[in-house]
Order: C-alpha cells, then sequence, then structure tokens
C-alpha cells in the first residue's frame, strides 16, 4: 500500500482541528494527522500608547486639531490581528488521497497539495 502525504492550509487553527477531526472520523487507514501553527506571534501591546487626532472647530471661528491619548491593552486589538494560518498534514493511503482533499476543501483549504 503506498501512502501519500497532503496538505492544506487553513485560515485559523480551529479550521485545521474540524477538518482533522472530520478526516480521522469518515476515513479509515489514516496514518498520520498533524497541525501545525504558521506566522509569527502577536506582540503584547500592555503598556503602550495610542495616539488620535481629533478635528476641533473653536468658535465657529478657526479649526484646530487635538490629540487625544490612551493606553492600549490587548483586548482593545482587532480578533483578526490574532488569527494564525495552520497547516493539516495528512498521511494516508492512495485511494483516500481524493476523499481526504474533498473533505479539507469542503472546511475551507485554501492550499491542498501533495507532499
Amino acid at each position: 500500500m503506498k501512502l501519500y502525504r497532503i496538505k492544506g492550509e487553513f485560515a485559523s487553527e480551529e479550521l485545521a482541528e474540524l477538518a482533522a477531526g472530520r478526516i480521522q472520523r469518515t476515513i479509515k487507514n489514516i496514518r498520520s494527522l498533524r497541525i501545525q501553527k504558521l506566522g509569527k506571534a502577536m506582540p503584547s501591546m500592555q503598556g503602550r500608547e495610542r495616539f488620535t487626532m481629533l478635528p476641533a472647530n473653536l468658535r465657529m471661528e478657526n479649526y484646530a486639531t487635538d490629540v487625544l491619548v490612551s493606553e492600549m491593552s490587548d483586548s482593545s486589538l482587532p480578533e483578526h490581528w490574532y488569527r494564525k494560518t495552520a497547516e493539516l498534514t495528512v498521511i494516508c493511503p492512495m485511494e483516500k488521497t481524493a476523499e481526504v482533499s474533498a473533505i479539507m476543501q469542503s472546511l475551507g483549504a485554501m492550499q491542498i497539495h501533495p507532499a
């Protein structure tokens, strides 16, 4: 029995885990499933300052700007900055590669290729 390695890149680690679980439940003779996080860790924003310039119209005669300074925290960042892509690697028999690829594609794999 020939074994093939298939890799697929997912938008998040959760999607890769979901695909791995579905592959493991529905396809027999899977030799290996491995999820690898891609991308760098986000540095902490604690203690940093955010500067915001606001236009201000004072007494309707002149136009000025004002600067607001606020301290940043990790919870104030948008969620998509924390997301990391993940790669799912599956080692399976040659006759199961089409099924594995179909499951990965149905769960949002961006790139599927044999390795």
